[in-house]
């Protein structure tokens, strides 16, 4: 009987710490903030790297950038302001998209596959041509991550 209590300890102990996920915040070779899931690419210099554990609770103090990269204004303080890029079939935008809609909150969506202006948008902003990549806050992140929507969002609150 010990031995099914012991297994069930560690096992419940494993499984809890597979489910949390860090982030991190650096500053990339053009002064911009990036917030990820993963870290800072290693052929790209990168200032100020912070990594947030999930387990410690701890806030977040985000920089913002300049107020250009965001079109929407006039936004009552409670509602974040999200840009969001995305491409066709793209299964992370997709989620992306359903992850803010199922929050209920409004962002602004461009398709860089549909809307030429939209991608030199995104190209100014930002060189690659990853997606998912939103602009929260007027924090960019890269990719999607639930975790990482939730506490950048969270952070600008």
């Amino acid at each position: 009987m010990k031995k099914y209590l012991l297994l069930f300890i560690l096992l419940s102990f494993f499984l809890c710490n597979t489910a949390i996920a860090d982030f991190y915040q650096w500053e990339d070779e053009k002064g911009h903030m990036q917030i990820t899931d993963y870290p800072p690419p290693q052929n790209k210099s990168a200032k100020d790297v912070q990594i947030h554990k999930s387990q410690s609770g701890e806030s977040t103090d985000l920089q913002n950038e300049d107020d250009q990269i965001s079109p929407q204004k006039n936004k009552s303080p409670k509602q974040p302001d999200v840009v969001l890029y995305t491409k066709n079939d793209c299964s992370d935008c997709d989620k992306a998209r359903e992850f803010l809609k199922s929050k209920n909150i409004p962002f602004t969506e461009y398709n860089t596959d549909t809307d030429a202006n939209a991608a030199v948008k995104r190209k100014e902003i930002d060189d690659s041509e990853d997606v998912p990549f939103a602009i929260i806050n007027k924090n960019r992140v890269f990719g999607f991550s639930e975790s990482v929507y939730e506490r950048v969002l969270k952070s600008g609150l």
